[in-house]
């Protein structure tokens, strides 16, 4: 039943994009509702109506028709060298598009193209790990999964196809220990400067990780740290921990230096903290993160205790939650830089990895309930990125048009 489902979610598709993209859902493991998927998030970027000013996309745009395509090689170095260019990713998808059109749209028809296939493979780490159970509790876990690898995302291309990129190479690279992938994590900072910070860290991680886990726990030096940085969260401010010190000492130079050096500056810090101030979701949000992060610590810590008390090999397991703890302990801290949240949104994708792997493969008392609980928790970000955010930035045309209406409406279009 449910592949007949995801079967007309082609023909639909052409019909009602969004809709059709519900449909192949139902099996969105099949090669059709992959194509689906990666074609709905073309139609998604391509959608966005550029009319809300605070927006990622609108920035974007404006600086799409603005890009002057005549640089050449040397002078791109050396912009890129100077800081005055951040990420090679953006250029390349600029200058790649602007050979044909100047319209916006296109550009981020481009850009979901290229979200859309690692957001697809991170879901399939995913439901791999679930064990192809589709009961509520896998639902409700996959619900939040897939709101931190969302379409919606595409609104602010570069810092989430990085992240997209980083959570896939990361997974494979640390849970999987396939060393090919520690490319794809030392080029993310091409795609978003802000991940300069977390690729050496990794890379070391992948060196010393076998120290802070074995077959019976995880190390309490590392839960330790996860605890202090947990509390200290509560207290940092934008910029209390100042990264000055790493070009001091002569860590790093030039480009590296530079990169670093905007991502702790005052105009970053100012512009942030504009944003909260003049964003309702995202003061509301705020407090929802309190939530979240209350849930988190009580969930590491009865999953820590139940593994330590199961009679089976738990070496796999103590790997994942031994990952999970040092990628939070970098990402509270992290908290301090301007936009430096959003690594703990890298954080939840791999805490919902370990609450399905547990809970598809243990059968532990009260762990369902907990489970549950995750839904009121999480449950504004839910809301705001699946419904709230698309209703914002997309086209009317979007929600009730076919896939020709929707592109005939952006031919020639200018911000």
């Amino acid at each position: 039943m449910k592949n007949k489902i995801a079967g007309l979610g082609i023909p639909i598709f052409f019909l009602l994009p969004w809709l059709g993209f519900v449909l192949s859902l139902f099996n969105i493991k099949s090669k059709n509702s992959a194509v689906v998927y990666v074609a709905f998030a073309m139609i998604f970027g391509y959608a966005i109506s550029f009319t809300n000013t605070s927006a990622d996309s609108y920035r974007y745009a404006e600086a799409f028709e603005r890009f002057d395509n005549t640089l050449n090689y040397n002078t791109i170095i050396q912009l890129y060298r100077n800081g005055e260019l951040r990420d090679i990713y953006r250029l390349l998808l600029f200058y790649f598009t602007s050979i044909f059109t100047n319209n916006p749209k296109v550009m981020y028809a481009f850009a979901g193209f290229v979200y859309a296939i690692f957001s697809y493979l991170n879901l399939q780490i995913f439901l791999n790990e679930a064990k192809n159970k589709t009961d509520k509790y896998v639902l409700i876990l996959t619900l939040i999964f897939y709101t931190y690898i969302s379409l919606s995302n595409i609104n602010g291309f570069r810092f989430w196809t990085g992240g997209m990129v980083f959570f896939y190479a990361t997974y494979n690279f640390i849970i999987k220990k396939q060393n090919k992938w520690s490319l794809a994590i030392i080029a993310t900072p091409f795609i978003h400067y802000g991940f300069i910070l977390i690729v050496p860290i990794i890379i070391v991680y992948r060196f010393i990780h076998p120290l802070v886990y074995n077959k019976f726990s995880v190390s309490k030096l590392l839960f330790y740290a996860f605890l202090l940085s947990f509390g200290a969260s509560w207290f940092l401010n934008v910029n209390s921990i100042s990264l000055g010190f790493i070009s001091k000492l002569g860590l790093v130079s030039g480009v590296l230096s530079n990169r670093i050096e905007f991502l702790n500056s005052e105009d970053v810090a100012n512009i942030v903290e504009n944003r909260v101030e003049n964003s309702i979701f995202l003061t509301v949000r705020s407090y929802f993160d309190y939530g979240i992060k209350i849930y988190i610590l009580i969930l590491i810590i009865f999953i820590k205790r139940t593994l330590k008390y199961l009679n089976t090999s738990k070496l796999e397991y103590n790997n994942l939650l031994a990952f999970v703890l040092f990628f939070y302990t970098f990402a509270f801290l992290a908290t301090s830089f301007p936009s430096g949240v959003r690594f703990l949104n890298i954080a939840h994708l791999l805490f919902c990895i370990l609450l399905v792997k547990i809970y598809s493969n243990f059968q532990i008392k009260n762990y369902k309930r907990l489970i549950i609980w995750a839904l009121p928790v999480f449950s504004f970000n839910i809301v705001f990125v699946n419904i709230f955010l698309p209703i914002m930035i997309l086209t009317p045309t979007f929600w009730y048009g076919n896939i020709f209406w929707i592109i005939i409406e952006g031919l020639n279009f200018k911000v």
